[in-house]
């Protein structure tokens, strides 16, 4: 063992094994489950060919900011004591193990990753959530009247995977492309640029014919974000005047979008359904609202400490059945918001860490001038406004993986 370790923890090597297990990795975000666990294992195994265990990983900020989720983990594990499903909590904290592991990984490469290494994975990033979007986009034309009708019934673009966390992916991937197309070190002409810059504005444009509100509220609120990051930074307040520019265009598209604007209208018609008592069953926004509010109504049951991590769903279903017998058992769903999802199971006790663990990289000044790791943690805070996003495998992909590609690269080498 201790001749692999010596044979295994040089630079050249450790940044192929990176490369390799990232690109497995973020494959597998889009064709197969399997292939993300394996791209995970390997990004882990560098904290075991580098010997990551002689590294003191807390006693660097850049380490610390990699290990920013980790600490939810560590309150699901502890929410196990008053929890009595075990299998479910069991599942809860397999989803979650990445959360402490993954950044062991990348803190074990930092100091040896070289940023050519990183641009490189990167820009398949970018080349995955391109060509998938126009595979659908393709779709969408040769299915132009059924597809546009069909967003007046909830239904969208088909995509490659599912639809909120695709949206958010290709969100997150216009900010990649705009980060490659000033800084990559592997595009070295102006016409891979304009390539890689092409891509990224094809991703923006189908995102407003894909129509999923996750990844428009996160695209937008990310160069809302951005903008203020550029003024504070600059001091040049006439950069707030691309704010409303940008939301005329998102206006116009309503307009001249088909399926952008019946999204709206069916969004509008939903809140109208729960907003008026009526029953939400089958009504895909309104049953979200719903879950919310039983969600809200769970914690409320032990606000300090919440049911336990691994009881949610078994007190959703309690509540449903007692109390909405009109929502068919198919529709019972968990909180779709993550920070209620965390009230009920953790309480006022979970919640507060985990606010303050979202809360830490926001003062690292590496991780605000850089619009990459920005685009991650502004599309993934947008996301658990309407998703328990950390609660399923490839949501915990694009918390963790992307953001420690995203801050891993500018802690790289030139």
């Amino acid at each position: 063992m201790k001749l692999l370790v010596e044979n295994t923890s040089n630079p050249t090597l450790l940044n192929r094994w990176f490369i390799a297990s990232a690109c497995i990795a973020l494959i597998g975000i889009f064709f197969s489950r399997a292939m993300i666990s394996i791209g995970m294992i390997g990004i882990i195994l560098i904290y075991v060919l580098n010997q990551g265990w002689k590294i003191n990983f807390l006693n660097h900020s850049g380490n610390r900011v990699l290990l920013f989720l980790a600490p939810i983990l560590i309150i699901y594990l502890i929410g196990g004591v008053w929890t009595e499903d075990y299998e479910y909590w069991g599942e809860r904290i397999q989803v979650k193990i990445p959360l402490l592991f993954l950044p062991l990984g990348f803190i074990a490469v930092k100091d040896v990753l070289k940023r050519e290494s990183v641009d490189l994975v990167i820009l398949l990033f970018i080349a995955l959530c391109a060509a998938t979007a126009l595979g659908s986009f393709i779709y969408y034309l040769l299915h132009y009247a059924e597809i546009t009708e069909s967003y007046k019934h909830a239904k969208t673009i088909p995509t490659i995977i599912e639809h909120i966390r695709y949206s958010l992916l290709l969100s997150i991937a216009c900010f990649a492309s705009a980060q490659a197309y000033f800084q990559s070190t592997i595009l070295k002409t102006n016409l891979q640029k304009r390539f890689i810059a092409g891509l990224g504005i094809f991703i923006f444009v189908f995102l407003h014919i894909l129509s999923i509100r996750s990844g428009l509220l996160a695209l937008y609120a990310t160069i809302f974000v951005w903008i203020l990051i550029k003024v504070i930074q600059n001091g040049n307040k006439n950069l707030l005047g691309l704010i409303p520019v940008f939301f005329a265009f998102l206006f116009a598209m309503y307009w001249f979008v088909p399926s952008l604007h019946n999204k709206v209208n069916y969004m509008v018609r939903d809140i109208n359904q729960f907003a008026t008592g009526k029953s939400v069953n089958n009504y895909s926004d309104g049953n979200r609202l719903l879950s919310m509010k039983i969600g809200v109504q769970v914690g409320m049951q032990s606000p300090w400490f919440g049911v336990g991590s691994g009881d949610v769903q078994q007190a959703m279903n309690q509540v449903y059945k007692n109390e909405y017998p009109d929502i068919t058992p198919n529709n019972w769903l968990i909180p779709h918001n993550q920070f209620v999802y965390v009230f009920s199971a953790l309480g006022l006790f979970g919640l507060i860490v985990f606010l303050g663990c979202l809360t830490f990289p926001l003062f690292n000044k590496a991780v605000m001038t850089d619009v990459f790791c920005v685009a991650v943690l502004v599309g993934v805070y947008t996301s658990f406004l309407s998703e328990a996003t950390l609660e399923v495998q490839q949501g915990i992909v694009l918390a963790s993986l992307l953001f420690s590609i995203a801050y891993i690269r500018v802690c790289s080498k030139i």
